[in-house]
């Protein structure tokens, strides 16, 4: 079971917190790209089939806000959350429809606000791992501004 954190202090570099597990079906990735990423790959099995992609696949931003929505969902971070201000992303493999994928939350580096004593930020790196082999499908590391 995922804690709930009560402070950035209790984070430290290392700490890894697995969220649990995810797949995107045909529509969601549809109703995604139609409306945020349009692309022909994204809705059409037979565009898709010519794409470097072969089939259709989930847009990277879709796969990144369904992993983000999962750590904002779960009890982690939800009384110590200010705000984020960066995102660093990778999309090492494409998801695709129905596949499962396991989702954790890494800590990568904490610090303690010089100027505000009641906050901090905290470096979280994002990964999401397909479950049936092990090839990560996004690698993201998010600078997330939290309470102390």
């Amino acid at each position: 079971m995922t804690p709930r954190l009560r402070s950035l202090d209790e984070l430290h570099p290392g700490d890894r917190y697995e969220l649990g597990r995810m797949s995107l079906s045909l529509d969601e990735i549809r109703a995604f790209a139609s409306r945020y990423d349009p692309q022909p790959f994204h809705l059409d099995e037979e565009a898709a089939r010519d794409s470097v992609f072969g089939t259709v696949v989930a847009a990277g931003l879709h796969t990144l806000s369904a992993c983000f929505g999962m750590l904002m969902a779960s009890p982690l971070l939800r009384d110590i959350s200010l705000a984020g201000s960066a995102m660093e992303i990778r999309w090492p493999a494409a998801l695709r429809p129905d596949e499962e994928v396991s989702v954790a939350v890494e800590v990568v580096e904490v610090k303690p606000s010089r100027a505000r004593r009641d906050r901090g930020s905290a470096r979280l790196r994002y990964i999401a791992t397909r479950v049936a082999d092990g090839v990560i499908v996004l690698d993201a590391t998010g600078l997330h501004h939290l309470r102390r």
